[in-house]
């Protein structure tokens, strides 16, 4: 069976964010991210997608919100061209009908949702990497198979959004990348293995 993934960095004292922005700047670990992500879905919350300085090319991002229909109506500056996504897996579909395209990536969807229990990961070809941000990482751990989390060798006194506990439910598998600034490991969560 095919289960969700998540995707993560987080700060020696589990800091992922601090006042609406990634406090480190880690070029590897960014392309590691986009090597992992490419071609794949990424799921996150509305904060984590506002917070993006540009859009991710080449992936299919779904933002899981509460409120899908306000936020069409709230912010068409940036969610007025899409949709909100019903459900189903013809989001790896090539071609989709009924969610417009947006230039100038026309090969990548913005689809809304307010809900994980939507998501059926058997349904879909492609991988599906939950991408933040800390709510969402609360909510989909327990649904995650496998985590890709970069340790960053920094303590950051002054962060505001933490990753949440994972350790009693997931076990260490390996180290996939280790340098001075950083660690990337890969853990596998005991129940779904």
């Amino acid at each position: 069976m095919k289960h969700l993934k998540a995707i993560a960095a987080m700060s020696r004292d589990r800091v992922i964010g601090r006042q609406g922005a990634i406090p480190w700047h880690l070029p590897e670990d960014f392309k590691w991210f986009k090597q992992q992500t490419t071609g794949n879905v990424a799921v996150m919350g509305r904060k984590t997608y506002e917070s993006l300085p540009g859009r991710l090319p080449n992936r299919r991002i779904m933002v899981l919100t509460r409120h899908p229909r306000r936020l069409l109506r709230e912010r068409p500056e940036v969610y007025g061209a899409f949709r909100e996504w019903r459900g189903g897996g013809s989001i790896c579909t090539p071609y989709q009908l009924g969610f417009p395209r947006v230039a100038p990536n026309p090969g990548r969807d913005l689809l809304l949702f307010n809900s994980l229990d939507r998501l059926r990961p058997e349904r879909f070809s492609c991988e599906i990497f939950i991408c933040g941000g800390a709510e969402v990482y609360a909510q989909a751990l327990p649904l995650c198979s496998d985590l890709f989390l970069t340790v960053v060798n920094l303590e950051i006194p002054d962060g505001d959004a933490f990753f949440p506990p994972f350790e009693q439910d997931f076990e260490w598998v390996a180290d996939l990348r280790v340098t001075g600034e950083f660690r990337i490991r890969h853990f596998r969560n005991r129940r779904l293995a």
